[in-house]
């Protein structure tokens, strides 16, 4: 059963009452949406906000995305469950994707920090939401992006993170890649070669040297199809940022997560699954474990899915495309975790 930290038996107790209840959850309650735009520097970001009907004004949640081009289309129905719950939502198209301008492809980690504290901003404007009750739901890279957000500012009032953070990107990249040796393959003497490979890249994106002498190497591991390695060669050749571009992307080989975790005060909750083959469970939670510790949280939830991947799925993207579903109990733990730690903690903390 999943692992937690926290007050999980009323976690628990709250979340089959809410799924129990037609009045909570299993009738749709109306609510309002709107598009919006909004400014991080240069960069105009374009989202749909959606609110509740009803006395507000309401907590709220902001999307963070994982990596690569990703819209806002994937967030509607957690934003929409969501606002049945009596919470408001922001979900915004990545910079450089849909109808926002910039490239994430050239966005450092404070880029995208700063993309989610502008969408912040906003909500501080919307009558409907509580200035007080923002946070963050973010996935996979999301959790880095949450914490750095959350250390540059004292506005962020929980946080949601699904298969992210905790360990740091090179941690979770070397992770992923050897799991990807693994189902290719690879020898023992390949996966070495691999993993040499890779040091050299981290190495250039760290420092920014070496570039030459890893393109070189790329470019003969390419040209050998006796080995499985031009397959690395030819996915770092994809990614490989230009030398201008390299600065940008230093983070994924130097920052480490730890001292914005250690400054986490807001209510948490985090999910992973244990056969997560993108980002390393058990030392991304024991780093969040340590770094929660270091901040004295004393509201924080750590919950584990038996058999779950990343994003809590369960199983393998099919032929046709179709995403695998989500193990059991991932959407009543987290509507459940929401109702008791924002919708009614926080209303009644706040009460005279």
């Amino acid at each position: 059963m999943p692992s937690t930290k926290g007050r999980f038996v009323c976690l628990i107790a709250v979340m089959l009452i809410l799924v129990g209840s037609s009045g909570a959850i299993g009738q749709a309650a109306p609510f309002s949406e709107h598009d919006v735009t909004f400014q991080n520097g240069p960069v105009t970001l374009a989202g749909t906000v959606i609110v509740p009907t009803g006395q507000g004004p309401f907590p709220a949640v902001i999307y963070l995305h994982g990596s690569g081009p990703m819209t806002r289309d994937g967030f509607r129905p957690y934003a929409e469950a969501f606002a049945r719950l009596g919470v408001a939502s922001l979900f915004y198209d990545k910079r450089g994707t849909g109808s926002s301008t910039g490239s994430w492809v050239t966005a450092s980690l404070d880029d995208l920090a700063g993309d989610a504290l502008a969408a912040v901003h906003l909500l501080q404007t919307e009558k409907e939401v509580d200035a007080h009750r923002i946070g963050f739901w973010g996935i996979s890279q999301g959790g880095w992006i949450g914490p750095r957000a959350a250390a540059q500012s004292g506005d962020i009032a929980f946080m949601i993170l699904i298969s992210g953070g905790g360990a740091t990107p090179r941690e979770s990249e070397m992770f992923s890649y050897g799991n990807e040796f693994d189902h290719a393959g690879l020898s023992d003497a390949e996966k070495r070669e691999g993993f040499d490979v890779l040091d050299d890249y981290f190495q250039y994106l760290a420092s920014g040297n070496g570039r030459p002498e890893l393109v070189e190497r790329l470019r003969q591991l390419d040209a050998n199809h006796d080995s499985k390695l031009y397959l690395l060669a030819e996915q770092l050749n994809r990614i490989l940022p230009s030398v201008e571009n390299r600065p940008n992307w230093s983070w994924v080989a130097t920052y480490d997560p730890a001292n914005d975790i250690a400054r986490l005060k807001c209510p948490v909750l985090i999910m992973f699954g244990d056969q997560d083959k993108e980002a390393p469970p058990e030392l991304s939670l024991k780093k969040w474990r340590e770094g929660l510790a270091k901040a004295v949280n004393q509201d924080t939830t750590i919950m584990v899915f038996p058999g779950a991947g990343h994003g809590i799925r369960m199983g393998h993207h099919t032929m046709s495309g179709k995403r695998p579903p989500f193990a059991d109990g991932y959407r009543e733990a987290m509507l459940g975790w929401l109702w008791l730690h924002v919708v009614t903690h926080m209303t009644a903390a706040q009460s005279p």
